[in-house]
C-alpha cells in the first residue's frame, strides 16, 4: 500500500514536471489571433486600449484610441519576448489560454484572446496603417457648402417620406443646421446654427463611427479633390450627403 502511494505521487509529480515544463515551451502559432487588451498603462498615455496581432512568430499593434492606429509592425516572437529587429521590446507572461500578460519600458498591458479572430495580422496592419492616413487628411476645420438628401428605394412609400424632417438628419443632427466640423485625433465636433456637439469617434479607412447615447452612428466619407464628402444612410435608405471644404 505504502509503495502504491509512493509509486502514484511519483507519477503525479513527474506528470506535473512534465506539464509546467510543456506549458512554458510556448510555440509561436499559441498566440495566433487577435489579442484586446482589459488593462493598459502606456508612457505615452494617449489610449486606453490596444490590439496586439500574432500570426506565426510575427506580431503587430494597432489601436482605434490613440494619435497613431499603427502602433507597431513587423515585430518577431522569440520564446516569450517580442523583438524589433534586435531590440527586445516585450515580454509575455501567460497566463491561461487565453490571457496573457506583455510589459515593456514604460508598458503593462493584459490581454485578453479575442471572440472575433481576423487571422490575420497584416490586413489589420494595413488597415490600421491606411486608416491613419486617411485620418491624418481629415484632421482640421471643414466648412460646409453644400446638402443633399436623395431617396436610394424604389418604394413610392419611401420616396414620400425623403420630406421628413426626421428623414433629413445625420447622427440626429438637422443636415442644415450643420455649418462645419472639426476633426481631431479623437474627438470631432459639430458646429450648428445655435449649438456644437462633441462626439468620440473612431476611423476605418472610408468610415466614421461614434456613439450618442444608445445609437451608434456610421458615416462613410471620401475625397473629391480638396473637399470632403459625408454620407448617412438611414434605415428608410435615405441618403443625406454634406460637401465641406478645409479651412484650416
Amino acid at each position: 500500500m505504502l509503495l502504491q502511494k509512493i509509486l502514484t505521487g511519483s507519477f503525479l509529480i513527474c506528470t506535473g514536471f512534465l506539464l509546467v515544463s510543456c506549458y512554458k515551451d510556448y510555440k509561436p502559432d499559441f498566440f495566433n489571433g487577435e489579442w484586446l487588451s482589459d488593462s493598459l498603462v502606456t508612457k505615452d498615455n494617449d489610449h486606453w486600449r490596444e490590439f496586439m496581432h500574432f500570426e506565426d512568430g510575427k506580431a503587430a499593434r494597432t489601436t482605434y484610441w490613440g494619435k497613431k492606429y499603427l502602433l507597431n509592425k513587423n515585430l518577431q516572437i522569440k520564446g516569450l519576448e517580442i523583438y524589433d529587429r534586435d531590440n527586445a521590446l516585450f515580454q509575455i507572461k501567460v497566463l491561461d489560454s487565453n490571457k496573457i500578460i506583455v510589459e515593456g519600458k514604460d508598458y503593462y498591458g493584459r490581454f485578453l484572446r479575442s471572440d472575433f479572430q481576423l487571422n490575420d495580422m497584416k490586413k489589420a496592419a494595413s488597415k490600421a496603417e491606411e486608416t491613419e492616413k486617411q485620418r491624418k487628411k481629415l484632421f482640421g476645420k471643414w466648412k460646409a457648402v453644400d446638402f443633399k438628401t436623395v431617396s436610394l428605394s424604389t418604394n413610392l412609400e419611401d420616396a414620400f417620406i425623403i420630406q421628413s424632417p426626421e428623414q433629413r438628419k445625420i447622427a440626429g443632427i438637422p443636415t442644415h443646421e450643420i455649418t462645419s466640423i472639426d476633426f481631431g485625433y479623437n474627438m470631432l465636433l459639430f458646429h450648428c446654427n445655435t449649438r456644437n456637439i462633441p462626439f468620440e469617434y473612431s476611423a476605418e479607412p472610408d468610415t466614421i463611427e461614434f456613439r450618442s447615447g444608445d445609437v451608434i452612428y456610421t458615416l462613410k466619407y471620401y475625397f473629391e479633390k480638396e473637399r470632403l464628402i459625408i454620407e448617412y444612410l438611414t434605415f428608410r435608405n435615405i441618403l443625406n450627403s454634406i460637401t465641406l471644404e478645409k479651412t484650416q
